[in-house]
């Protein structure tokens, strides 16, 4: 196993964690609103906080089986050698922007530490630490991705997102 596939297994294990959680608490929060009368003052900020993981963790699996949402309708009609160039030009610019965000992420994550959120009294940086590290793997699916774009052999496996080989 490599350490890509290590680090995917413990990305996707954080997802559904992270996922199960936010359920319980979100569905904690309606409980003692509603049937108890008493909500917790805590778990709405925790669920905003978590869902900010769950996006950030969760695009990188996404980007890994190639499901984010695009309007593909003018490139799929596009003759083959203008398409690639297109899809070169998309990589580059998702390349380069989550680079950005990694880079600036780090940053305010660590201008964030001195500042805490108002019910839960934890360090902002525990929610800004998500985009660099969201970043990166996003980053790192994305390389993998144009890799596998510009040699199908490559031992990172072959040229389809996860999602298209599995059928």
């Amino acid at each position: 196993m490599t350490v890509i596939n290590i680090i995917r297994k413990i990305n996707e294990a954080a997802v559904i964690i992270v996922l199960a959680l936010l359920s319980i608490f979100v569905v904690a929060q309606v409980v003692c609103r509603y049937a108890l009368g008493a909500p917790l003052t805590w778990s709405e900020e925790l669920a905003r906080y978590m869902q900010i993981w769950m996006v950030m963790l969760g695009s990188a699996v996404m980007m890994r089986k190639g499901g984010h949402l695009a309007i593909d309708l003018v490139t799929a009609s596009l003759p083959a050698r203008i398409k690639k160039g297109t899809d070169i030009v998309v990589f580059v610019s998702i390349i380069v922007f989550f680079s950005i965000v990694c880079y600036q992420g780090i940053f305010l994550t660590i201008n964030a530490g001195r500042q805490t959120s108002p019910a839960l009294n934890m360090p902002m940086s525990y929610v800004y630490a998500s985009l660099p590290v969201g970043g990166a793997l996003i980053l790192m699916e994305t390389v993998i991705r144009f890799i596998r774009f510009f040699n199908p052999g490559s031992p990172e496996g072959p040229a389809q997102p996860e999602a298209e080989t599995e059928a």
